[in-house]
C-alpha cells in the first residue's frame, strides 16, 4: 500500500531489544555478543561503566571486565519482541509497519485528529512503551525513511513542522539510511557523507552513480516519492519464546519468568477482548527432550494473576530431568468475553468463585480426579443423579446444553432437570442409602407416591412425606408397602 508524502510517521528504534527481554538482574554488567564477528552489539549501563563499548571484540571485552555476563545474539528473539510491541502499540495506533528486528513505524497522521494533535498523542505512545520497559529512539517525519534516519542518528525529534524536520535531517549521516552499502561507498568517494551533501547533488548525477533501488530510497527520503508499506495485523494465535540467561533447576524459580511471559499473553487477550481456557507451555531442557504441559481453566480468564495461580499449583507437581534454559507459551484457541447487564442481587459472583475453585482443584489434583453430580430424568431419588468427570466440555458456565451419558439418558443442567413444582419438596441433603426411621416424627406434608423402575429391575413403590422431629429438624421420610418407615434426607 502506498501513501502520499503528507502523512506524518513516527519511527521507533530499539537498540538493545534482546537485552531488554532478559529477565535477570540488570545491576550487573551485561552484553550481547554477535557470534558472526565476535563483537559486542548490545550492552547495559553497568557494562559501559566498566569500559565496554559497542563493536568491541569479545577477547578485549572479557579482559576489560572479567565479570561481564555474555549472551549470544538471537535474531528470532528480537522478531518476537517486535511483534509483541506491535500488539501493545495497537491500542493507540491503527497503522503499524514492522521493520524487524529493531524497528517499528507508526502512521500518526490519521490519529492526530482523534487525539487533538501530536502534543497529546505522543505521550500516549511514551506511556505504552514505558509499560513494556524497553529502551528506544524515536523521531517523526513525513516519510518512513526520513524518520528512521533521524531516529538512528539520535535526533529524537517529535514535531509536525516540516522546516524543523528538514533541517535536522540535513545534519544526519547517510550511513543511517537504507541506501545500498555499495552505493554508500561510491558516494563517500566523492565526498558525500551527510544528507546535506546528498541533497546538493542533482538527481541526474545521482542516477548515474547509484542503483534504482537506492535512487527510490533517496526520493523517499526527501519526500518526492511515496513508500510502499505493508501494515501489521495482529495474529489470531499467540506464541512467545523466552530464552533464560541462567539454567533453572527448580520449578519455583520459573515463576518470576513466567510472570513476565503471562503478562504479555494477558495483553494479547485484552487487545482482543478475549478469554482463554488453556495455554501450552513448553520447557526446553538441557540434554533432554522438551517438556510440553497444558494448563487448563474451567472458566475463561485473561488476567495474569489468575493464570499464575493455576500455573503455580500445577508447576509444583512437575519435575524436570535437566535444567530449563528456555520457555515457549502458546495459545491457539480463545473465546470472546461475554458481557451482560446484571442486577446487584444476582448470583454471578458466587458462580464465578465456584469456577475459580474448580480451576484450582483441577490444577492441584488433576482433571481426572475432579467429579461432579449430574442430573438424570428419573424420579427415583437414588437414580436421579450420577457422578461424572468435570471436563472442559461440561463447564458449569455452559448454557442449557444437553449431553448423553453411557446409558443414553438425558443429562441437563441443574436448572433444567424437571419443572420446579415437582422437585420443590426435595431435601438439600440426600442420604446415599435410606436408613430405618428411629425417632418420633410428625408428618407435616404428604404423601407423594413414587412408583417406577419396572423396566430395569430396580423398581420402587414408596410414599414420601415431609416430617419434623421433636428438635425441629425437617426430614424426608417414606413408607414402603410393608408399612416400614425409612429416613432418606434432611432439609437444610
Amino acid at each position: 500500500m502506498q501513501f502520499d508524502t503528507r502523512s506524518l510517521w513516527i519511527y521507533l528504534h530499539f537498540p538493545q531489544l534482546q537485552l531488554d527481554q532478559l529477565n535477570i538482574d540488570k545491576d550487573k554488567p551485561l552484553a550481547i555478543v554477535d557470534t558472526k564477528n565476535n563483537q559486542i552489539c548490545q550492552l547495559n549501563a553497568h557494562a559501559q561503566q566498566q569500559g565496554i563499548k559497542l563493536g568491541m571484540g569479545l577477547a578485549s571485552a572479557s579482559l576489560s571486565c572479567p565479570n561481564l555476563l555474555l549472551h549470544e545474539y538471537n535474531y528470532d528473539i528480537e522478531v518476537h519482541a517486535i511483534t509483541h510491541l506491535a500488539n501493545a502499540l495497537y491500542f493507540v495506533c491503527s497503522d503499524i509497519a514492522l521493520a524487524p528486528p529493531q524497528g517499528i513505524a507508526l502512521r500518526a497522521q490519521n490519529m492526530l485528529q482523534l487525539y487533538g494533535g501530536l502534543s497529546q498523542y505522543w505521550p500516549l505512545i511514551k506511556q505504552c512503551l514505558a509499560q513494556q520497559q524497553v529502551h528506544y529512539l524515536a523521531s517523526s517525519a513525513y516519510s518512513i525513511q526520513a524518520a528512521k534516519v533521524l531516529a538512528l542518528c539520535k535526533q529524537s525529534l517529535i514535531s509536525e513542522k516540516r522546516e524543523r524536520i528538514f533541517k535536522a535531517l540535513l545534519k544526519c549521516d547517510i550511513a543511517a539510511s537504507d541506501i545500498d552499502s555499495k552505493d554508500k561507498v561510491k558516494l563517500l568517494r566523492i565526498g558525500v557523507k551527510t544528507i546535506s551533501d546528498l541533497h546538493q547533488l542533482a538527481s541526474a548525477e545521482l542516477a548515474n552513480r547509484v542503483s534504482r533501488v537506492s535512487m527510490s530510497l533517496i526520493h523517499e527520503l526527501f519526500g518526492k516519492q511515496a513508500a510502499k508499506v505493508k501494515f501489521y495485523h495482529p495474529l489470531s494465535t499467540y506464541s512467545d519464546y523466552l530464552e533464560l540467561l541462567y539454567e533453572v533447576h527448580l520449578s519455583a524459580r520459573l515463576l518470576p519468568v513466567l510472570n513476565k511471559c503471562i503478562s504479555k499473553f494477558s495483553d494479547f487477550l485484552l487487545l482482543r477482548n478475549a478469554h482463554a481456557l488453556s495455554i501450552n507451555i513448553t520447557f526446553f531442557q538441557r540434554d533432554n527432550e522438551a517438556l510440553r504441559h497444558t494448563f487448563n481453566s474451567i472458566q475463561g480468564i485473561y488476567k495474569t494473576s489468575q493464570w499464575l495461580d493455576i500455573i503455580e499449583l500445577q508447576l509444583s507437581n512437575i519435575s524436570f530431568a535437566s535444567p530449563v534454559y528456555a520457555l515457549r507459551i502458546e495459545c491457539t484457541h480463545y473465546e470472546t468475553a461475554q458481557s451482560s447487564n446484571v442486577d446487584l442481587f444476582n448470583q454471578k459472583a458466587s458462580h464465578v468463585a465456584a469456577l475459580t475453585l474448580l480451576s484450582r482443584l483441577q490444577s492441584k489434583l488433576g482433571e481426572q480426579n475432579i467429579h461432579q453430580l449430574r442430573f438424570k430424568a428419573d424420579f427415583r431419588p437414588e437414580q436421579s443423579t450420577h457422578k461424572s468427570k468435570f471436563t472442559q466440555g461440561q463447564r458449569a458456565c455452559n448454557k442449557s446444553t444437553n449431553y448423553n451419558n453411557s446409558d443414553g439418558l438425558a443429562i441437563t443442567s441443574q436448572h433444567q432437570v424437571m419443572p420446579t413444582s415437582i422437585f420443590a419438596d426435595r431435601p438439600g441433603l440426600l442420604l446415599e442409602t435410606p436408613e430405618p426411621l428411629t425417632v418420633a416424627v410428625q408428618v407435616i406434608k404428604g404423601p407423594e407416591r413414587i412408583q417406577t423402575g419396572w423396566w430395569d429391575n430396580k423398581s420402587v413403590m414408596r410414599d414420601y412425606y415431609i416430617g419434623q422431629s421433636e428438635d425441629g429438624q425437617q426430614v424426608w421420610i417414606f413408607k414402603t408397602p410393608n408399612k416400614q418407615w425409612y429416613l432418606h434426607g434432611y432439609f437444610v
